[in-house]
């Protein structure tokens, strides 16, 4: 959020300063079990709740309900098959007046309002055999779908995990208003039509897109949407992008480096991996949060969080700090990114759901 983060819990949200950490709004629909999600523009908080089909929309700046309607959203769960939460992704789709969902190989737009359908494109993928949508991304200016497509020997056990199969993938860009195709631009990564299909697509700011695959060592790539082209980062994850989208910060998973560099790859600053009174897990498998400064590396889980070690290193470009937990015993981070004020820290420490902030 602009001021902070979302806290989305089972039966509501919680907006914190990440300044102070103070509530700025809340909303709870006690006894309810809510699917909720914030969408990609930023502005909106959705709330769903299943057994009575009702959503509601949330300005995510004040808390005030924009909307609040009967939809049955059950239809979209198979949307996703490689991807646990298929429902929280649909939800990220509502921009403006409309909710813009993928289904298996086509886009369709819906009037909030009303739930009159907008508008639908069919055959996003342009297959002559298999084709997935396999990720959306809603801006104001324009849907951004991740597409993959595959040959399918009739009769046969799926090839998608077969490696060395041969597939392909694109980017397609469609206006929001009315789902005209703006662009498409071929990006295929991987070594398997799985690992396309896992991908996922998600805004970043200054005009960009990043996109995440789920596969080890297969590293992130980023769409400039003005230049129409996307760049793949080899073995690197995107961590930070500043806010004009010129400079991103990239975590290399196999030397551990961090570095800042432009959209064409030149390195402005790097820092090398320092394990001195650090676990190498908390690298490998714990949780990152890239910074302008450096990197922010926690364990996803620790029998005790006071020890020497800590459950969080900070290394940066300059120096490296590592944090400890006195109280806290059994510590488990469920997530950690960065909000204005501070880095927000989901965790559960001695049996007990809370959320903290680090600077």
């Amino acid at each position: 959020m602009d001021e902070g983060v979302a806290v989305l819990t089972a039966d509501g949200v919680h907006a914190l300063s990440g300044e102070s950490g103070e509530e700025l709004w809340s909303y709870r629909d006690r006894g309810r079990s809510l699917v909720s999600e914030v969408t990609d523009s930023g502005e909106h908080v959705v709330l769903y709740d299943k057994d009575a089909s009702r959503t509601t929309l949330m300005e995510a700046a004040t808390g005030r309900v924009a909307h609040e309607f009967e939809s049955d959203l059950s239809g979209v769960e198979y949307t996703r098959e490689h991807e646990p939460f298929p429902l929280e992704s649909a939800l990220r789709g509502v921009s403006g007046e409309t909710w813009t969902v993928r289904w298996e190989d086509s886009v369709s737009s819906y009037d909030l309002s009303t739930g009159e359908s907008l508008w639908t494109v069919s055959n996003v993928p342009s297959c002559s055999d298999v084709g997935r949508v396999d990720s959306l991304t809603v801006r104001t200016d324009v849907v951004v779908a991740a597409t993959t497509c595959f040959e399918q020997p009739e009769g046969e056990e799926s090839v998608a995990s077969t490696l060395g199969q041969d597939f392909s993938s694109e980017l397609v860009g469609l206006s929001p208003e009315t789902g005209e195709e703006l662009w498409r631009t071929e990006h295929s990564v991987g070594r398997m039509p799985l690992e396309s299909l896992e991908r996922t697509v998600s805004p970043r700011p200054g005009g960009l897109v990043g996109i995440h695959f789920r596969s080890g060592g297969l590293g992130d790539s980023i769409l400039d949407i003005g230049r129409r082209e996307a760049t793949h980062l080899d073995t690197g994850r995107l961590l930070w992008s500043s806010q004009d989208g010129t400079r991103l910060g990239v975590w290399d998973t196999e030397s551990g480096a961090y570095r800042i560099e432009d959209l064409a790859g030149n390195v402005d600053r790097e820092s090398e991996r320092g394990l001195v009174s650090m676990n190498e897990d908390i690298v490998q498998d714990g949780h990152r949060v890239g910074l302008q400064g450096g990197v922010l590396h926690l364990e996803s889980w620790m029998e005790n969080a006071s020890v020497p070690e800590g459950f969080a290193r900070f290394e940066g470009f300059e120096d490296t700090a590592v944090l400890t937990w006195e109280d806290a015993v059994g510590l488990s981070i469920v997530n950690a990114i960065s909000v204005p004020g501070a880095v927000a820290v989901a965790y559960v420490a001695d049996g007990r759901a809370g959320v903290m902030g680090l600077r």
